[in-house]
């Protein structure tokens, strides 16, 4: 019988190839955008080098400084003594409200001061990701995007190295005047990424010894990607110097596991409560914002309110909606194309009916001649797929990061055919099934 049910269904879809060729060019190209989608978002928030222990960090990205008060109400009662008015008016505190406020990123000082031997932290790192130099190589002018940092910054983001070393922290105790350069930034500068461990890349007027070379993040993860990273005690001397709160630094934390952020995070708010601010006068209000790396992630799309647990709920509200919509619109045109072709067949189906063929083995046939089209318009989809990738690739659209077709996009791709074929094949062969014999001659006597 499933034999039988493949012959009838490729010979029903190739007396109709109209219809065919429509279903398929919107199976196929909706597929096709799916599945770039979900190798662009496993890319992006699955665990991949630099990242690989994401799901065990808290990023403390932003210093808040607000000057909050409360509003002052005045209250005139009216009463009567002796048949005259006597008022009394009394002053009530109304809600705290937030009169200005001021948001950045760190100084060093205030993290050196502040945030180490937070508890539940098994390492942590303070950098500034907000560095940027024009440099000269062979006529041309480039721009080096320079991350400065101390050298647990390797320990807590794994990075690949292709060659040489990270600095360690005798180098940045003793301001060596080395770097680590991506793959890419090397080829710009000096031509090639083979044997450049050792030579001297002039940048701020230093001559400094490339000691390390690795692959280049996806530019999106853009407070980790960087074309060269130096010891941060090479920042300019008036950075490390100031004394204020907020500044170019930032801090990562990586706990034990997932589970320990939540403690992290109340541990980096408790001790905010508790740090004396310079200026009350001005500022009177201290709040560190906290995000895991989902929400990090979020928050530099949709910015809410400086919090990243809303920014993350927004992104995934219209994230998710943008992708049912997507889904769902090629589905329902299915749907109306099935109708169609099922109303076409309405006479065959009367006369299997009148045979005795059962309803069940009608829809069960019906449904399966729509996957079997959804599956050939998959197929041509993952196709379509792999050439869209391989051409971001080529292009190096995300740097040196490269799009995988992986066994996990290929898993949900098949999944996506499989619903595409039942949804949209479900409702009007039903539909059919149920018809009366004399009516579905009548619909289609010929």
């Amino acid at each position: 019988m499933f034999k039988n049910y493949i012959k009838l269904a490729f010979k029903v879809l190739a007396q109709r190839p109209f219809f065919t060729f429509i279903s398929l060019f919107g199976i196929s190209f909706t597929l096709m955008i799916l599945i770039v989608l979900t190798a662009f978002l496993e890319t992006e928030l699955g665990a991949h080098q630099p990242l690989t222990q994401k799901d065990r960090l808290v990023f403390m990205n932003r210093v808040i400084m607000k000057q909050m008060t409360r509003d002052t109400i005045w209250q005139v009662d009216t009463t009567l003594e002796a048949g005259a008015p006597k008022y009394d008016s009394t002053f009530t505190l109304g809600e705290e409200r937030q009169s200005w406020y001021s948001a950045s990123t760190a100084t060093y000082s205030f993290l050196d001061r502040y945030m180490r031997d937070i508890p539940g932290v098994e390492a942590y790192s303070f950098y500034s990701p907000d560095f940027s130099y024009d440099l000269f190589a062979n006529g041309n002018k480039l721009s080096f995007k320079a991350i400065y940092a101390d050298a647990s910054f390797w320990a807590v983001y794994d990075f690949q190295f292709l060659a040489g070393r990270p600095f360690r922290a005798d180098d940045v105790t003793a301001q060596a005047q080395v770097v680590v350069l991506t793959r890419k930034a090397a080829r710009d500068y000096f031509g090639t990424d083979q044997g450049v461990i050792g030579k001297h890349l002039e940048m701020d007027g230093r001559q400094l010894e490339v000691i390390g070379l690795i692959g280049q993040p996806a530019n999106s993860k853009y407070f980790v990607s960087a074309e060269a990273y130096l010891p941060l005690t090479l920042c300019p001397p008036a950075v490390l110097a100031d004394t204020g709160f907020q500044g170019p630094f930032e801090a990562v934390f990586m706990g034990a596991s997932p589970i320990a952020r939540e403690s992290i995070q109340q541990a980096i708010a408790s001790r905010a409560a508790n740090i004396p601010l310079p200026n009350p006068e001005e500022y009177n209000y201290l709040e560190l914002m906290t995000a895991t790396f989902a929400g990090r992630y979020a928050y530099g799309i949709f910015p809410v309110k400086d919090s990243p647990s809303d920014a993350l709920r927004t992104f995934l509200l219209i994230g998710g909606g943008l992708l049912l919509l997507f889904i769902l619109l090629p589905t329902l045109n299915l749907i109306n194309l099935n109708v169609s072709r099922i109303m076409e067949r309405s006479a065959e189906i009367g006369v299997r009916k009148a045979f005795g063929a059962h309803s069940g083995s009608i829809l069960a046939q019906l449904v399966f001649e729509n996957i079997v089209l959804t599956f050939i318009g998959g197929l041509i989809g993952l196709l379509l797929a792999l050439g869209l990738l391989y051409l971001v690739n080529d292009a190096q659209v995300m740097g040196d990061t490269q799009l995988q077709f992986n066994a996990r996009v290929f898993a949900w791709s098949v999944l996506i055919c499989l619903l595409f074929g039942i949804i949209s094949g479900l409702l009007p062969a039903w539909r059919m099934s149920q018809l009366h014999i004399a009516n579905a001659i009548k619909q289609n006597p010929s």
